[in-house]
């Protein structure tokens, strides 16, 4: 009942969230924040991340169900990681941008096969430090943490119960498609299944939130280096130059630099999911260990109020305590799921709104 209800409150809570979204970037096309001027596109970004899927995902699922917003973080798998967890998520950023640089760049030249023309906005002559800073905030800090929230938090927790594979690439759909964009519905998808199963494989969200950042961040920085000339956007420029200067060298290279990044992001996928197994391997240890002091302490009292052998007594003991783990309701009677059909209709119109949407950006720009 429990796991059903999550169900059922996750999508209609992020349905009521699309909804709001598609009408804030209508009404923002329709020049509702022209007034702030350049403003404009910080504060509609403000409101779609902290309003909507930050503050829509946790306050609106917990009224749902009717429990503390600090139990909800609980529930959406936010919880602290050590160190070498987040030092590991920062290099798998590195990894993913890159890899999604070269993705991203394969699937726009797709599209444009198929007569998709790509938006040429003004070009930037100047980019200051403090832009940088803001914009970091707004398209990598925000998204990272309240993107997170919304689609590896609650989506992916709640719709767990459906199979792991089906909640991952859902909530990964979905993400792709909130992004209401062609150009963004590909790569996104693809970086929200692997987030989906980085999120699995820590039992936690804080490495998604990293990598996600990270990714972020550096396409950020890296637009930030080449308008002002520094190293790391004339490495990447080279390499985009030595890619494009030959067919055959390009595909190559591509081929190669794709499969030592795909080594990598396996590699780090592999060290943090070993040490989250280690980490639940010294957590059961510990529990075991304060059950064995308090068992042998009960017995210790038993013994010198009744006297007696006190290997029989524990035998007895430990039986006693194993019959009653067995009988217990929570071992023997898997919790039935049954989503209800509402949620299933909203998720099929979520599903829908999404790519009618992103059906539009490519045929007629809208959005």
């Amino acid at each position: 009942m429990e796991k059903s209800k999550s169900y059922n409150f996750a999508i209609l809570t992020y349905f009521l969230i699309v909804i709001c979204f598609v009408l804030l970037r209508l009404l923002s096309s329709f020049g509702l924040l022209s007034f702030l001027g350049g403003a404009g596109d910080f504060v509609f970004t403000a409101v779609v991340q902290i309003g909507l899927l930050f503050c829509g995902s946790i306050f609106l699922f917990s009224a749902f169900k009717k429990q503390r917003p600090k139990h909800t973080f609980s529930q959406f798998g936010v919880r602290k990681v050590s160190w070498k967890v987040i030092w590991l998520s920062v290099a798998l950023g590195v990894v993913v941008f890159f890899l999604n640089t070269f993705v991203s760049a394969t699937f726009n030249g797709l599209i444009e096969l198929f007569g998709y023309e790509h938006s040429s906005g003004t070009p930037i002559t100047s980019y200051s430090f403090g832009s940088l800073v803001l914009n970091l905030i707004f398209t990598a800090l925000l998204p990272g943490i309240c993107e997170e929230i919304a689609h590896r938090g609650m989506l992916l927790r709640s719709l767990t119960p459906m199979g792991a594979w089906k909640a991952i690439l859902l909530s990964s759909l979905l993400f792709g498609l909130l992004h209401l964009n062609i150009e963004q519905f590909f790569y996104a998808t693809i970086i929200g299944i692997f987030l989906g199963v980085l999120t699995m494989m820590s039992n936690s969200i804080v490495p998604a939130m990293i990598v996600h950042f990270m990714n972020n961040a550096l396409s950020t920085y890296l637009l930030f280096s080449r308008v002002n000339g520094l190293p790391f956007g004339k490495v990447v420029a080279w390499v985009d130059g030595l890619l494009s200067s030959s067919i055959f060298i390009g595909m190559i290279l591509s081929v190669l630099l794709i499969c030592a990044l795909s080594y990598l992001l396996v590699f780090l996928t592999r060290k943090i999911f070993q040490n989250r197994f280690k980490d639940d391997i010294e957590l059961v240890q510990r529990q075991f260990n304060r059950d064995l002091i308090r068992q042998s302490y009960l017995l210790d009292v038993e013994k010198a109020k009744l006297g007696g052998d006190i290997e029989l007594q524990k035998d007895a003991l430990l039986l006693e305590k194993l019959k009653e783990f067995i009988a217990s309701e929570d071992i023997l009677q898997e919790e039935k799921f049954k989503p209800s059909k509402y949620a299933k209709v909203l998720s099929w119109v979520t599903l829908g709104l999404g790519v009618i949407i992103t059906i539009f950006t490519f045929v007629w720009g809208v959005l």
